[in-house]
């Protein structure tokens, strides 16, 4: 019999900053800007989705670096690619 587990928050090493995800997506064949990477998060919160985010800061840096969950960006990366009919021959 399987099991389903849930777990409420992805691993630490699931996380990655906005232009980490940017060049990881660019690599693929279907490459995302940054802001349409920034858009899917804001339309899976107002979805109420949970699509797991996280706002870094470092020491001696004012600016805030938000970190996204790998998995998360994927399916959304697949949505994406699906919805423009990319695997229609």
């Amino acid at each position: 019999m399987a099991i389903e587990h849930l777990i409420p928050a992805p691993a630490p090493n699931d996380l990655m900053s906005l232009p980490m995800v940017y060049e990881f997506l660019r690599q693929t064949g279907h490459p995302a800007s940054e802001s349409t990477i920034r858009r899917w998060i804001e339309r899976a919160d107002a979805r109420g989705e949970a699509m797991r985010t996280e706002r870094r800061r470092f020491f001696g840096y004012r600016r805030y670096y938000v970190y996204v969950s790998l998995s998360d960006i994927l399916m959304a990366h697949r949505d994406w690619v699906q919805a423009m009919g990319a695997d229609e021959p």
